[in-house]
């Protein structure tokens, strides 16, 4: 009897210290050497979407509206994300190569692009976005990229209603 509530005692304790608790924080003000950490950019792989019955690469789905997506389903099965358009929603889908070679003087094919935030970690000439919601696009020379003197990063922002406020919001200094 007594092992048994030693052990049970010991369990609790022991699940109790470990269940969602750090013993020590990772970050503090009194650190002063930085932390390093190595990331792979393609441990984060998205998943293909469907979208009217055609697949795609994942990063099509940060351009679209939020307010032409009528359901979002995920089949595990096939691994797809089945994303539902209303009807009167009809994206223009364009590559990034095209949206480049349509929008900008860019030549060189050293390109990094992100759309908002995040990196895209395809071909350019497979990710396929919704042209007509773009709201901006930053072309961003990278001249600090050692004998790269060709390699710009383009940024796409979507047209989202935190970018609407963010964008349109006046600073007086």
């Amino acid at each position: 009897m007594k092992k048994t509530f030693l052990f049970s005692l010991l369990s609790f304790l022991g699940l109790s210290l470990t269940y969602g608790q750090q013993l020590k924080p990772l970050y503090s003000k009194t650190d002063t050497l930085p932390r390093v950490v190595y990331k792979d950019l393609n441990e984060r792989p998205l998943p293909k979407i469907e979208m009217r019955g055609e697949n795609y690469l994942g990063d099509a789905m940060w351009s679209l509206k939020s307010e032409g997506v009528k359901s979002v389903d995920i089949n595990k099965e096939r691994g797809v994300v089945i994303i539902e358009l209303t009807l009167e929603y009809k994206p223009v889908l364009m590559s990034l190569s095209d949206i480049v070679k349509k929008y900008t003087n860019v030549k060189s094919e050293r390109v990094i692009f992100k759309i908002d935030d995040r990196f895209v970690q395809n071909n350019p000439r497979e990710v396929l976005i919704d042209e007509s919601n773009i709201m901006l696009i930053s072309v961003s020379p990278m001249k600090f990229v050692g004998d790269l003197e060709d390699l710009c990063m383009i940024t796409l922002i979507p047209r989202t209603d935190k970018n609407l406020k963010k964008f349109n919001e006046i600073r007086i200094r």
